[in-house]
């Protein structure tokens, strides 16, 4: 069977329940084998956002008590959290604001089953695998860094610095364990010591990267050349991806 990772985050324990019982029965008629990740709150979800990031889709309830579903989607969007999210509701007051977060669908209560499989089949056949994460050890524990919100790595001697859109993840790992961990094209090695996310460059500046955080990151001057047009061919090809 086809392995299906969903977190619901609800407030209220009963709900959380009917709707996993609707979404088990949509996987067993579609032969697929699903797992659940449960928060009862915006804020325990946050705090296991390295983790909602690695399901396929996040059902969210918007009225609950301290932060909004609104607000938490927010919040795992701008931690560059692409998880398929479906707000549950009881009032489509906050239709607008979900367009804002690219919510997937929005379902108000109660729900129906045929709701919950056409939300389903909309996020499973139309939107993208979960985002790819990075494992690390660090701080005494593993963690699942989301690409996307990588911005570039650099070597501090036996180290490595991964500058996030959060953080700053110090790693005892060389840069080239890291890029063969990674593996995209988005990122491009355009130094011996530093790694970039090309989703994140603002622009060429002499022969500089100019990063989303306005640092400058060098380009290899032996590669120059073969470095830039890799960029331009990235740059092309992201946009020809958008038409």
């Amino acid at each position: 069977m086809d392995e299906l990772w969903i977190a619901v985050c609800d407030d209220l324990e009963e709900e959380r329940r009917s709707l996993a019982r609707m979404i088990h029965s949509y996987a067993q008629r579609r032969n697929r084998t699903v797992r659940f990740r449960f928060y009862s709150s915006g804020e325990e979800l946050l705090a296991s956002g390295q983790q909602v990031a690695a399901c396929r889709i996040l059902f969210l309830d918007i009225y609950m008590p301290g932060l909004s579903g609104v607000e938490a989607a927010r919040r795992l969007r701008a931690a560059g959290c692409g998880t398929a999210i479906v707000f549950a509701t009881t009032s489509l007051d906050h239709g607008l604001e979900s367009f804002d977060v690219w919510a997937a669908d929005y379902l108000t209560k109660p729900f129906r089953q045929e709701d919950i499989d056409r939300a389903l089949d909309w996020c499973l056949e139309h939107l993208p695998e979960p985002m790819q994460v990075l494992p690390v050890y660090t701080e005494g524990e593993t963690q699942e860094l989301p690409l996307a919100s990588v911005c570039y790595l650099e070597v501090y001697g036996h180290h490595t610095h991964i500058h996030t859109l959060q953080r700053i993840v110090v790693v005892r790992r060389s840069l080239d364990d890291l890029e063969a961990a990674i593996d995209s094209p988005d990122f491009l090695r355009c130094h011996r010591s530093f790694l970039i996310n090309m989703n994140h460059v603002q622009g060429l500046e002499g022969s500089d990267f100019r990063m989303s955080d306005r640092a400058l990151i060098p380009i290899s001057i032996a590669n120059q050349r073969q470095i830039r047009g890799a960029f331009i061919d990235w740059t092309y090809r992201k946009a020809w991806e958008k038409q």
